[in-house]
């Protein structure tokens, strides 16, 4: 976790790309980051890949389904649960993970594993300098838990359209903020960061076009495939920065030229991969349905759709079961 000093860019200015307020070396030679830790990226990796892959599944689970109905596929904020009993299959779980899990994210920012409660103003009105980013990451959690009170708001009343689209935008947007400012370092540490900065805004346009779009599949799958992209970098950051490999050694050069290349396959695999996923899950409603899901449709070329609303979801996986028993008994 990083401490808000300013060595990174002093050093950055005298040095040309040496950090060694920012880095220090072991008896060995190896170098070491005197801020953040390796948890300290694989555990937000974990969730946004996590996160991002739900997304995906879902939605396509969600397209599929429309498909194989003739009905209209539009994207949605969130995701029911399609699985499972059906008192699961019908809670906003997602919503609610939502919220309880970064509130437990500003608890241990802010509470749990301190000394003390981490105050923001000290005695003589100044701010705490050691504790601003703890604030800053309990503002970014602050803003999911404001995304997902609005899907709950959403849920057991009424919204206006897409309201939920814009506060999750909105999230993502408070995330790529307070990471822009937060850019300090070496120059590979910069690299890393400002990827994933790059990343995150990338998100949040992608939420804005799927306001616009929802019913296009290939929109509404850059907001899961993005998302589960800043998950996979996280955790690659962590590696590039906190095993000290000799490759991305901080006075190395080449480690940096070599870190958007990195990122670049990593964009490459997770896009053939969704596309995959796509494919065999297309297989897999076939066999569900016992027809061959199309994916144009004879509604899509006539524009003869059937809203899918979300009531439909029991009456979905109803169906798809009669269909199997059907099959089984011929």
């Amino acid at each position: 976790m990083d401490h808000g000093h300013d060595h990174g860019s002093e050093a950055m200015g005298h040095d040309g790309g040496h950090d060694h307020g920012s880095v220090g070396r072991n008896a060995d030679g190896s170098y070491y980051y005197t801020h953040g830790a390796f948890l300290g990226h694989i555990v937000p990796g974990l969730f946004f890949a996590v996160w991002g892959l739900w997304w995906l599944v879902a939605m396509f689970d969600t397209y599929l389904k429309a498909l194989a109905l003739n009905r209209k596929f539009s994207s949605r904020p969130w995701y029911y649960v399609f699985f499972g009993p059906i008192w699961l299959q019908r809670i906003p779980l997602e919503p609610l993970l939502k919220v309880i899990l970064p509130s437990f994210g500003i608890l241990g920012e802010l509470w749990l594993g301190h000394e003390s409660w981490r105050t923001l103003i000290a005695t003589d009105g100044k701010f705490v300098v050691d504790n601003i980013n703890d604030w800053q990451h309990s503002a970014m959690y602050l803003a999911f838990i404001t995304s997902g009170v609005i899907d709950l708001v959403g849920f057991y009343s009424q919204v206006p359209e897409s309201l939920e689209l814009g506060f999750l935008s909105l999230s993502f947007l408070v995330q790529g903020i307070l990471l822009v400012f937060h850019l300090k370092g070496p120059a590979i540490e910069v690299m890393v960061h400002l990827i994933l900065v790059l990343q995150i805004f990338a998100t949040f346009l992608s939420i804005l076009a799927e306001a616009s779009h929802r019913s296009n599949i290939v929109v509404a799958s850059l907001r899961p495939i993005l998302t589960f992209l800043q998950g996979v970098w996280w955790i690659q950051t962590a590696f590039i920065m906190f095993t000290a490999d000799p490759a991305y050694d901080p006075d190395y050069m080449g480690g940096t030229m070599m870190v958007p290349a990195v990122f670049v396959m990593h964009m490459l695999w997770i896009c053939a991969a969704s596309a995959i996923l796509l494919l065999i899950m297309r297989k897999v409603y076939s066999t569900m349905y016992g027809r061959d899901v199309q994916f144009n449709s004879a509604a899509k070329r006539t524009g003869e759709y059937r809203q899918l609303d979300n009531s439909a979801v029991a009456d979905v996986e109803l169906s798809s079961t009669s269909g199997m028993m059907m099959m089984g008994s011929k």
